[in-house]
């Protein structure tokens, strides 16, 4: 999958990632209200991108481009994937997209 990160994700070694990332969601109990899926699609991966972005932090356009950045990669995803749900998973991208402009702003900056 030819997804977008900046370079200090992609030059991170794994237990660098995993100090930072825990896929969708913000972390603690509400992980597990955030789904990693979309319509059974793992999503993992562009939000554990995501995590990266925000704990970097930054201005109110680094914070923009970190979701536009997960926006397209759930799109790349899903793409690549195909398929019958192509379509939901598509609006489920967008609403994605949505509650992470809505709802993120706390978490920008911050240790996820």
């Amino acid at each position: 999958m030819n997804l977008l990160a900046p370079e200090s994700y992609l030059a991170a070694s794994q237990a660098e990632r995993a100090a930072v990332v825990n896929g969708c969601g913000p972390g603690g109990w509400r992980v597990d209200l955030i789904p990693d899926h979309l319509f059974g699609l793992c999503i993992t991966e562009p939000c554990n991108i995501h995590d990266w972005g925000y704990g970097e932090g930054g201005d109110e356009a680094k914070r923009l481009e970190d979701d536009i950045r997960l926006y397209l990669n759930i799109c790349i995803t899903v793409l690549e994937a195909g398929g019958p749900l192509e379509s939901a998973r598509m609006a489920g991208a967008a609403i994605f997209y949505r509650s992470v402009r809505e709802c993120g702003a706390q978490f920008f900056g911050a240790k996820q």
